[in-house]
């Protein structure tokens, strides 16, 4: 009895790879791979299916390190190697869809091997091309294709999980450096202070901001000479609702509140000392 082939478009493994698609384009050469290895009987379903993967490693990975924004980078080289189509190395494709516009200096200082995940990456791109030769039994093709999906998702999920580990990477030890207490972020505090206390005014009289904790960056962008950062944290507030001879004598009860804020910093790409942005502070006071 024959045994019941199996269904690869309803397999977890294919719809967890699929999430990893953000264009139309790549989601439909990605299905109709699947659907094709699905419903053909050819002895070259499995070559076909692995050649799209393949070629789908390559379209991903132009759409998310483009040559023009590689060529913009501090790091980069231009390759002598004629193989290589406008001079951009797949190596350094990799390179961009992990570190991005970062200059070298910041991952030294930061300790992190972004040269080994690109190492990584080649050599799951030469195992998913060890499948799907034309020798592969007929039997053995389906596993062959779950073995094939497994890497995909492997080389795919390394580019993007190593790329946010290093943007929080950056956004904490950015968030240590703007805390220093040194002369430059004194003026931060200041222009702070002073947005603060603009925006606080409208529901009271008289307001003073009695301490200021910036709890978290992230990174919003990044961009060849800059990383623009969103700040979240909370503003411990003083605030007198009296009329302002009342508060000038000190003599009406102060109300103390809490409120969160979010405000943008930005630094150098080749460095992590951000500073901040003026006239981004936002603060959510309650107040219609």
């Amino acid at each position: 009895m024959q045994s019941e082939r199996m269904n690869l478009v309803g397999n977890d493994l294919t719809h967890r790879v699929r999430g990893h698609f953000k264009l139309d384009v790549q989601r439909e050469i990605f299905d109709a791979a699947v659907e094709s290895f699905d419903h053909e009987d050819s002895p070259l379903r499995l070559k076909n299916f692995t050649s799209a993967l393949r070629e789908l490693s390559r379209i991903w990975l132009e759409q998310l390190a483009p040559k023009e924004k590689i060529r913009a980078c501090e790091w980069s080289e231009q390759s002598t190697d004629l193989r290589e189509e406008d001079g951009v190395t797949r190596a350094q494709r990799a390179k961009y869809a992990v570190q991005g516009e970062l200059h070298d200096d910041v991952l030294e200082y930061l300790q992190i091997d972004v040269q080994n995940t690109v190492k990584e990456y080649l050599a799951l791109i030469d195992e998913l091309s060890n499948y799907g030769r034309f020798d592969t039994p007929a039997k053995t093709a389906e596993l062959e294709a779950i073995r094939a999906l497994e890497t995909f998702d492997q080389l795919l999920e390394l580019i993007q999980e190593r790329h946010a580990s290093l943007l929080s990477s950056v956004a904490v030890a950015a968030l240590d450096a703007a805390s220093l207490d040194c002369e430059p972020y004194d003026e931060v505090d200041r222009a702070l202070f002073v947005e603060l206390g603009e925006e606080l005014d409208r529901p009271s009289t008289h307001v003073t901001s009695d301490d200021l904790k910036l709890d978290s960056l992230s990174i919003l962008s990044l961009a060849p000479d800059r990383i623009l950062y969103q700040g979240r944290g909370r503003v411990y507030a003083r605030l007198q609702y009296g009329p302002v001879s009342v508060v000038a004598l000190d003599i009406d009860e102060p109300v103390h509140d809490i409120y969160p804020f979010e405000c943008n910093f930005e630094s150098s790409t080749g460095d992590l000392y951000p500073t901040f942005v003026r006239g981004s502070m936002k603060i959510d006071t309650g107040q219609d």
